[in-house]
Formats: C-alpha cells, structure tokens, sequence
C-alpha cells in the first residue's frame, strides 16, 4: 500500500508541475502580446522590434565575418580596410531610429528630411 501512495504523490506532483509550467507559459504569452500591441500602437513605424533584431544579428555577423572598424564618413577610412556601404547604411538607420525627432513624430522627421534633401540637389 505504501507503494502505491508514493506512486500516487509522485504523480500529482508531476501533475502539478505541468499545470504550473502551462500556467507559465501562458502568462508569458500575454505579456508579450501586451508588449506587442504596445508596440503597434506607436505612430508609423509600427512594431520595428522584428527588423531592429534582424538588423542587430546582420551586424554582428557581418562584423564576426569581415572585422572591420565602422566609420560613417569613407573618407575617414584606413586605406586598407574595404569600405563597405551596407555596414555604414545600417549605422545611419540605427542613428535615425535614436534620433528625437523621429521618434516623437516619424512622418515630419522622413517630411523634413525629403525636403532638405531636395533643396540641397536643386542648389
């Protein structure tokens, strides 16, 4: 008899511990559909949280690849590092995603832009 109680607890315990493993398991689903909701809640750009992670990881294997310094400026380079335009792109969209501007309202900083950039190759 004693070992069929012992059989019986041990399999309440695992019982339990599933329950609270799916417990768990959902509540971190809702939590990151809160976060994602929150996400696309912001004006334009939406949920940028995909792309910035894929950027982050197509840095850092380009970087583990090649081991090169990034300058934003190819005229600062050494002369013996290959001057690549993709690293330096992903280097200026991370700057326009930290800018201010473009966080508190993304359409007129893009406006703004475009139109700067306009007058300058009209001149």
């Amino acid at each position: 008899k004693q070992w069929y109680q012992r059989r019986v607890r041990g399999k309440m315990k695992e019982k339990s511990q599933k329950w609270k493993e799916k417990l768990e398991n959902i509540k971190k689903a809702k939590e990151e559909e809160k976060e994602k909701a929150k996400r696309q809640k912001t004006k334009i750009t939406g949920d940028m949280k995909p792309l910035s992670d894929e950027l982050t990881s197509i840095f850092t294997s380009i970087m583990a690849d090649k081991k090169i310094n990034l300058t934003l400026n190819p005229t600062n380079k050494p002369n013996n590092t290959p001057y690549n335009p993709f690293l330096s792109n992903v280097e200026h969209f991370r700057s326009v995603l930290s800018n201010k501007n473009f966080q508190e309202n993304p359409l007129s900083a893009v406006k703004a832009h475009i139109l700067r950039t306009n007058a300058m190759h009209k001149t």
